[in-house]
């Protein structure tokens, strides 16, 4: 379907509004600091590259971001390859001495 010009004027608008209704959040929020917790399952999810375009997004319009990421599939994946097995307590790792080396190769 082709576009008309009354298309183009709408969208437009639509996006002087969304700016306009935007701008005192921007305001508010420049030079705040952000703290972003994700799982480590957002890396291999398939929104993850929008996750990083909005966080650059953030940063950019001057707000201070703390990124905390999880680690946990990649550990399980790294200690599987090492054949360790994963202990957990109230879904929360036990991580022994022997497995440490394997964990800081996941996350490293």
């Amino acid at each position: 379907m082709k576009k008309t010009p009354n298309d183009t004027i709408k969208s437009e608008q639509n996006h002087v509004d969304w700016f306009r209704a935007s701008a005192p959040y921007i305001h508010q929020h420049r030079g705040s600091t952000f703290v972003i917790l994700f799982g480590g399952e957002a890396v291999d999810h398939s929104g993850f590259a929008h996750l990083i375009h909005d966080i650059a997004l953030l940063s950019s319009l001057g707000v201070r971001l703390v990124l905390v990421h999880g680690a946990r599939p990649q550990i399980e994946k790294q200690l599987k390859t090492l054949g360790l097995d994963s202990q957990f307590s109230d879904d929360l790792r036990i991580t022994p001495a022997e497995n440490m080396a394997g964990v800081t190769q996941a996350v490293g």
